[in-house]
């Protein structure tokens, strides 16, 4: 529409996005990279979580925002886990390893990162850095999982249900719609 009228046409969209918020990932993530936008995370550590300040059976001390946030979940800390595993074997921060994998999304992204402390804005760009190996990516991927709403599932095997002779669906061209093949269907 901007187009249409000679206006500015949108180039981001400012999301919540890290590994421990995949939900973006279902519709506005697709919907950017198809018409190339750029995603701009915000939280991009989740409230610190990937930091690496967050260790399980760990006190935080130096966060007076742990009153306000709460401590991660069972399911949050596996992922916490897995990410000073990787920042480990790298020899980095966790704080690296998660703006590290936002940056190997596809299309472009372009995390907000925070600091109140040169120490952290430190660990944030050592970030720039870290080039995470598939097997990383694959392990991060996996127990960050999202379970996404609609319409992400028509994505999967339900797509066929989408698709009708001729129709396009995500740049895939379909065939007859497979019931429909199964048995003699006159109209």
């Amino acid at each position: 529409m901007a187009l249409l009228r000679g206006w500015t046409p949108l180039v981001a969209l400012q999301v919540e996005y890290s590994l421990l918020a995949r939900t973006v990932e279902g519709e506005l993530a697709p919907f950017a990279l198809d018409q190339g936008l750029a995603l701009v995370p915000w939280s991009p550590l989740r409230n610190g979580f990937l930091s690496g300040k967050y260790r399980r059976g760990a006190p935080v001390s130096d966060s007076a925002r742990t009153s306000f946030v709460g401590q991660p979940t069972e399911e949050e800390f596996a992922v916490i886990d897995a990410v000073a595993a990787v920042a480990d074997a790298l020899d980095t921060t966790s704080a690296a390893v998660s703006l590290a994998w936002l940056r190997a999304r596809a299309g472009t992204v372009v995390p907000i990162v925070g600091a109140r402390r040169v120490g952290q804005l430190e660990s944030n760009l050592a970030g720039l850095g870290v080039t995470l190996s598939p097997e990383q990516l694959r392990v991060l991927d996996e127990v960050s999982a999202p379970t996404l709403n609609y319409p992400a599932p028509m994505h999967g095997a339900l797509r066929a249900m989408l698709q009708f002779a001729g129709a396009t669906v995500d740049g895939e061209t379909s065939g007859v719609y497979p019931p429909l093949l199964a048995g003699d269907v006159r109209y």
